[in-house]
């Protein structure tokens, strides 16, 4: 059985928008047998745009029940049922937010009939609703409002029930659980209940002890995949036998996932995270200028005093990194510690260096490259907070930076702050232990721009 469903909504970010109208069509593999459809109080402003675009209005959904009064009737009658829709991802993000909003779980085997219509209808000009219902003959009343375009999927799902000859559907929804992937000492109940969600997993032993530690944007697709294939891997030999069950926590936030991930591993040590499992850092890349006024780098022991550009594990790290500079920022091998020659650097006859390694480069023109690369491992301001999403859609996630360390991580209710400023986010954190390991993560982050993400310096 499934649930073919459409939802209009007040815009198109599933944890902070929401629905203002949603059809469901139950279809029993042959035809459809029961139907629902209503408009929803979103609760929220409708803007212009928006009703331009569905003729949803604030007017027409004012006095429409909101989502905690047809909450009940959507989870009835798609319970046991596989959730299907063109582009899935976005209508089922947009109603498993409503029923987290309620502090309830919701979750359903999917289909999306945009990848079926790929697969079974190869060859089509597009395969957006709209275009593609038009290509196979199906007339769509009542654009971009949701008993319209859904009932086009019910009949586009029919089409392409029609026409799959070679049973993809059947395939796509098989149990991607099966006993022979499993561990043999963990029970199927463990995985059942793991959430669709970003967040940090444990596999643990007969004992509790934590055997490995991971993070994904989805734990339970993520788990799935370990047990599927990744665990055939030679790294993880001997890890199935061994787990006797999972835990997790969600952190709604890739970010402090990333983080969590790498504090736990070094908290716990698990035996099969053995490249993560670094605690201190021997070596250091250090940064002085020579006698002509060229700034050099050095790769030393840490020193008591002074901070080294980057604290890494070993000297060979520190030469991988350095020669990685080189290359990119066009430096001087002899005066990246990496050559130590009276010839001119390799760089230089590969046409790389400018000639520093002779003092024949300006020394303005290379420090001014020297300080570019590093600058690639500098934040642009030693204060600052990263504020991204929550594990629920009114929560927002905080990662704290002061003084270039980092300090922890938490998270506040959005509806109770009118705004971000520095000082006010670190009342939110928790404090956690700093270590260079995560000055890499957070630094990716901040140069990636994430989508939702907002940067707050001080």
């Amino acid at each position: 059985m499934y649930a073919i469903i459409d939802i209009e909504s007040t815009g198109g970010n599933p944890k902070k928008d929401r629905i203002s109208e949603i059809a469901v069509f139950i279809h029993n593999g042959k035809r459809v047998i029961e139907q629902y459809c209503t408009l929803i109080n979103p609760e929220t402003y409708i803007s212009p745009f928006i009703v331009a675009l569905t003729g949803i209005s604030n007017e027409m959904v004012a006095e429409a029940p909101k989502w905690a009064e047809v909450a009940a009737k959507i989870d009835e009658i798609t319970k046991g049922r596989v959730f299907v829709a063109h582009n899935v991802r976005f209508d089922y993000s947009f109603v498993s937010n409503e029923f987290k909003r309620m502090g309830l779980r919701y979750q359903r085997k999917q289909l999306d009939t945009v990848r079926l219509s790929r697969t079974i209808l190869p060859g089509l000009t597009s395969y957006s609703l709209g275009r593609l219902c038009q290509q196979v003959g199906i007339p769509i009343e009542h654009r971009h409002r949701a008993f319209g375009d859904g009932a086009a999927t019910a009949e586009l799902f029919n089409v392409l029930l029609q026409n799959d000859h070679r049973k993809f559907i059947i395939e796509s929804l098989k149990d991607e659980i099966t006993q022979s992937i499993m561990p043999p000492n963990l029970r199927r109940e463990f995985l059942d209940d793991l959430p669709e969600e970003t967040g940090v997993y444990y596999f643990k032993d007969e004992r509790g002890k934590n055997l490995y530690i991971g993070k994904s944007t989805n734990i339970r697709n993520r788990i799935i995949s370990h047990f599927s294939g990744d665990m055939n891997h030679e790294k993880y030999f001997g890890l199935k036998p061994k787990i006797f069950s999972v835990d997790y926590v969600v952190t709604g936030s890739e970010l402090v996932a990333l983080l969590l991930e790498s504090h736990e591993i070094k908290r716990w040590m698990p035996p099969f995270n053995a490249a993560q499992r670094r605690k201190k850092y021997r070596y250091g890349i250090y940064q002085e200028p020579d006698e002509y006024g060229y700034i050099n780098f050095k790769v030393s022991l840490l020193k008591q005093e002074g901070e080294p550009l980057l604290a890494v594990g070993g000297r060979r790290s520190a030469e991988a990194i350095l020669t990685g500079l080189a290359d990119k920022y066009n430096l001087c091998l002899k005066k990246c510690g990496l050559e130590d020659t009276s010839d001119a650097c390799l760089n230089f006859y590969e046409g790389k260096c400018r000639g520093a390694c002779k003092n024949a480069e300006p020394v303005e023109e290379y420090n001014l490259k020297v300080l570019q690369a590093i600058g690639s491992y500098k934040y642009r301001k030693p204060d600052f907070a990263i504020v991204g999403e929550g594990r629920s859609p009114n929560e927002r996630s905080v990662v704290y930076v002061e003084d270039g360390k980092y300090l922890g991580y938490g998270y506040f209710d959005e509806s109770e702050e009118t705004g971000y400023t520095f000082e006010q986010l670190k009342d939110n954190i928790k404090l956690l232990p700093d270590h260079p390991d995560l000055h890499g993560i957070i630094r990716s982050y901040v140069l990636k721009n994430r989508k939702g993400q907002v940067v707050v310096y001080k």
